[in-house]
């Protein structure tokens, strides 16, 4: 079994956010793909599962994304450009628990809770200064 860090799996996270991103974007030749199903560009919840989707449903100002392998919940944050790299504790956990085989040791909220709190206290994550958004991303990001 490998080893990863939250720091890994952060990485990991973002990595499907860019990867949903990025097939809406090429798929119906959007540049804001929140901004395409506002105006009705593409249906709320859906498949596209030609591209690796299985099922997307927009919420709020996020989307949730259903690939083989892993479900990735996002939110997009606004600095003024949207990004899609934010993450916070409640999202991670659910990224996690779908994916219990591989990071077994992080179902346990307490490592969880407490490997998040480290890294925003060694100033390796942290929250935008910005008042538009809840999410963290990494520090050298901001």
């Amino acid at each position: 079994m490998a080893e990863y860090t939250l720091v890994d799996i952060i990485k990991e996270y973002q990595a499907g956010a860019d990867t949903a991103v990025t097939i809406f974007k090429e798929k119906f030749g959007t540049g804001d793909i929140l901004h395409g199903r506002r105006q009705k560009n593409y249906p709320r919840v859906g498949k596209l599962i030609e591209n690796g989707i299985y099922r997307y449903a927009f919420h709020g100002s996020g989307l949730e994304v259903h690939f083989k392998d892993k479900v990735i919940d996002f939110d997009f944050a606004f600095f003024p450009e949207p990004r899609h790299d934010g993450f916070d504790l409640w999202r991670l956990s659910i990224f996690i628990s779908n994916q219990r085989n591989k990071y077994p040791e992080y179902l346990d909220n307490n490592k969880l809770e407490a490997e998040f709190k480290e890294l925003i206290n060694n100033g390796i994550i942290a929250k935008s200064l910005l008042d538009s958004t809840h999410l963290y991303f990494f520090k050298d990001t901001i």
